[in-house]
């Protein structure tokens, strides 16, 4: 397939990962210049654009008219529905997928056309909602030929991760915290946000990398029991 990685840092390295392992044909579209020369080194059978996501010309030109898929990994939500309802309208794009910060805007953004809209907040309020998130929840998910593990691990007071921020951390390749439960609080971390004794946090990594994000993270996979 096609597809399109718009805006993004962190989600869009993991991203990138995974789909080359498909290998899919890849576009990125990017305004960080220094975001773009790292994708460029790392990467040499993408495509590699540098501009704003959100304007019509960048888009023609990265040439994304046609694409299986567009994803949306801007910080701001309305950036996200923006690019994907110009995928759809002005690009012929087939389907589209962006990430949102606030859970409410998920079925708001379908019901304007966007196929799939994930926030990591709001898949965690329906597990909490079903009792559903338990010690060493692993769930596999699905994508392509290949799949992506979400493991919720509980950090305990003598785990490495305490007191780093994630930016410090060091996670194997493809793999991010998507989540913390503190105190009954979900929040979407970003690379300052720091971990603290008594967090519990959503990693999605592959199946190859979650030996080494677990140790990365508490030690040993036996302390989180």
């Amino acid at each position: 397939m096609k597809i399109v990685v718009a805006g993004g840092r962190d989600e869009a390295d993991f991203l990138i990962g995974l789909l080359l392992m498909g290998k899919h044909k890849l576009i990125t579209v990017n305004e960080d210049m220094s975001y773009c020369e790292h994708l460029a080194a790392v990467h040499d059978d993408i495509s590699v654009i540098y501009g704003d996501p959100c304007k019509e010309y960048v888009m023609e030109d990265a040439g994304i008219r046609g694409c299986d898929i567009v994803i949306a990994l801007r910080e701001k939500d309305a950036d996200n529905l923006e690019i994907c309802q110009m995928a759809k309208r002005l690009f012929a794009v087939k389907k589209t997928v962006c990430t949102v910060r606030n859970p409410k805007n998920v079925e708001i953004f379908e019901l304007l056309g966007v196929d799939r809209a994930i926030s990591a907040t709001y898949m965690l309020a329906h597990y909490i909602e079903q009792a559903s998130v338990v010690e060493d929840l692993v769930k596999v998910m699905p994508l392509e030929n290949q799949r992506v593990l979400v493991n919720e691990i509980r950090v305990m007071s003598d785990c490495p991760a305490v007191g780093q921020k994630i930016a410090d951390m060091r996670l194997p390749f493809n793999t991010i915290i998507s989540c913390i439960i503190r105190d009954a609080e979900v929040t979407v971390p970003n690379g300052q946000s720091k971990i603290m004794a008594g967090d519990r946090l959503v990693v999605m990594t592959t199946p190859e990398s979650q030996k080494e994000a677990v140790k990365a993270i508490i030690g040993s996979e036996e302390n989180d029991k």
